[in-house]
């Protein structure tokens, strides 16, 4: 091990690595570098998960090692910039160069020693002489990159998440290392990994003017732009602009969602602040699970927000103040990224997804462990090393203590939803779909990659069609809604909870659309996999265009008729209970009533409803045992009702 250590000092230029005053903190940080690639290599065996914007960027670099161009889209149209981050699409296309299919494997198996990587960086900012973390603390930093779910999920899952953490702390590394030629290598590669990391490259630059201005003008930026400067000139001539397709959608079809913080108010600053920073980015400061990148099943919580992850939050924060003083400054680099990420998230893209955090939450974890020496200074010696220890080894020990339950998990959810809904029916249109028909929804990766036609996702991230239409449309109106109903594909693929709730179209659907197949999570599967209620994806149905040549009546069976086996809003289910009984859908109806009852036993108005619509039915029993259940909860029925049971 120490060989190793000594050949990674050497390689990667790390300052102090083979020390014989770091021996055991570097020996513990390459044994947690082993975990990292073990833990990633059984997740990647248990589970073989695909996350859906991975087959975003997978299907670009198929297309163009098959002569199709660079482009998500169909053969013959100009190719088109559909992805945000190169390095995504840069490197399965190493491999998809060799055997078209083998680069959503090789991101994977690039991950694995990306992960190792970023723990022996993590490790050596801890240990360097004007940073010297504790051994216990730098250590827990470590393990959190090594350990965290989601810094495994995501990378394993085909993302490029794993390679943009591990070349922000490499970056943070040479920043305060001062090592020039390493820096303009890793701030070049911070540009290819992500494009909003621009904003991180300032502050190595005023690092830079502070302390060697000649070094970082004639070594740091020369080797960062040379690195850089090849892919704007690509993608200038290629695509005609170096700014990705996939931000001009993100800035149309969300712009109404943004709000600055000087339109927010006092109050609308203090609860966005809350909403996004104690709810979202915190709350992955201690262990949690995010099924789908959208909601969060958060362990040892309360509400919506977690203890252990405001807890360490504060000791962030202590951790980015104390940079101003002697004893952290070298730091300030990394509170500087943390405090421009932070006001980023919060207030300028409130709405960016789980896998984008993972280099930030890296950030505030090397704080949190400034801030928690800090806390723990006034402690004589033994007693401070032992109590940061036994913080590390307690926080560390939860992220890792639910890993089997979240890779159990995964594997159901790859298993019992991806491959029998979202990839099932990319096959079904893929076998149906003519050259010159579209689909229409929300989700790109999965319909796109399997179907292999054109689609019209929301908000257009790989669709001119849908970009056009979002920059003519007032931003009031831009909405899947409204897209569908105006561009009207040949096809649509809608979630069971956009059919009926997200928007309210089940009038227009039946009108102009009639369902073919449908695509749901099997309710005994469903039942057995955890939180599923953080899924979005457990139900879809392939709609097609109304045509005087079709067959009719359609197959009523297809049409949605329950609630989701995992939703859980009782206010909406209530509202199209109610709207299914005005359109005299009765079995659409009791099913909505049913589960509100279920959820909300204790709403009346619900069990009344659900009796009058069972009697509308002519279930003459069921509506009796309905009205027994207001009586039985101490409610006053009503007397109309009463009367019509009696007949």
């Amino acid at each position: 091990m120490d060989r190793i250590a000594h050949f990674l000092g050497r390689t990667l230029s790390l300052d102090g690595f083979d020390a014989p005053e770091n021996r055991a903190a570097v020996r513990a940080g390459l044994a947690l570098a082993a975990l990292a690639m073990l833990l990633r290599i059984v997740f990647w065996a248990v589970t073989n998960r695909y996350w859906e914007d991975s087959l975003i960027t997978c299907l670009h670099s198929e297309n163009f090692a098959a002569g199709l161009g660079l482009t998500h889209v169909r053969p013959g149209e100009p190719p088109l910039h559909g992805f945000t981050s190169p390095l995504s699409v840069l490197v399965p296309l190493a491999a998809d160069l060799v055997r078209i299919g083998l680069g959503l494997e090789f991101i994977k198996l690039v991950s694995i020693p990306a992960a190792a990587l970023t723990v022996v960086y993590a490790v050596a900012l801890g240990i360097h002489p004007s940073v010297r973390l504790s051994t216990p603390l730098t250590l827990m930093v470590a393990g959190f990159l090594a350990v965290e779910h989601h810094q495994i999920l995501f990378g394993m899952a085909g993302m490029e998440t794993q390679l943009a953490t591990l070349i922000l702390v490499m970056s943070f590394y040479y920043t305060v290392a001062w090592k020039p030629l390493a820096l303009g290598i890793s701030l070049g590669l911070c540009m290819l990994a992500r494009p909003d990391f621009a904003f991180w490259t300032v502050i190595p630059g005023v690092y830079g003017l502070l302390h060697d201005r000649k070094r970082l003008f004639t070594v740091v930026i020369p080797v960062a732009l040379a690195l850089y400067l090849p892919w704007i000139a690509f993608t200038t001539l290629y695509y005609g602009s170096p700014v990705p397709h996939t931000i001009l959608a993100k800035g149309l079809g969300y712009a109404k969602w943004y709000a600055a913080p000087g339109a927010l108010g006092a109050a609308g600053i203090v609860k966005q602040t809350w909403t996004v920073l104690g709810e979202q980015l915190l709350l992955m400061m201690g262990p949690t699970f995010c099924g789908h990148g959208g909601s969060f099943h958060a362990f040892l919580s309360f509400g919506k927000a977690s203890p252990v992850g405001l807890a360490m939050g504060a000791f962030a924060l202590a951790g980015a103040l104390l940079c101003a003083t002697r004893r952290r400054r070298a730091l300030w680099p990394v509170a500087g990224f943390a405090a421009v990420y932070t006001f980023y998230y919060v207030y300028l893209v409130p709405i960016t997804f789980t896998w984008y955090k993972m280099p930030y939450l890296a950030a505030l974890a090397l704080l949190a462990a400034a801030g928690l020496d800090a806390a723990l200074s006034r402690l004589s010696s033994p007693w401070r090393l032992k109590t940061q220890a036994a913080v590390a080894a307690a926080w560390v020990g939860l992220f890792a203590a639910v890993l089997p339950l979240t890779f159990l998990t995964e594997r159901q959810i790859q298993r019992d939803i991806e491959n029998p809904v979202r990839r099932a029916a990319g096959e079904y249109l893929r076998d149906r779909m003519q050259p010159d028909e579209a689909v229409g929804g929300e989700p790109l990766g999965y319909m796109g990659y399997f179907s292999r036609g054109n689609v019209y996702d929301w908000p257009g991230l790989d669709s001119r069609t849908v970009v056009d239409w979002s920059r003519k449309t007032p931003q009031a109106r831009r909405s899947l809604e409204n897209m569908l109903r105006e561009l009207r594909p040949e096809y649509l693929f809608l979630r069971d909870t956009e059919a009926l709730y997200a928007f309210q179209m089940p009038a227009w659907l039946r009108t102009n659309y009639h369902p073919v197949a449908a695509f749901l999570v099997d309710p005994e599967k469903a039942a057995r996999i955890r939180w599923i209620e953080t899924s979005m994806d457990v139900q879809y149905r392939i709609y097609k265009k109304n045509r005087p040549d079709d067959p009719k009546p359609y197959d009523q069976s297809l049409w949605p008729a329950a609630p989701p086996v995992n939703y859980l809003d009782t206010e909406k289910m209530f509202v199209f209970g109610a709207y299914f009984a005005q359109e005299n859908l009765l079995p659409q109806s009791i099913a909505h009533y049913r589960r509100v009852t279920e959820l909300a036993p204790g709403r009346l108005d619900a069990w009344h409803d659900l009796a009058v619509v069972l009697l509308r039915a002519g279930q003459r029993d069921a509506a009796r045992a309905a009205a027994d259940e207001i009586r039985r909860r101490g409610g006053r029925q009503d007397p109309v009702l009463v009367e019509a049971l009696k007949d």
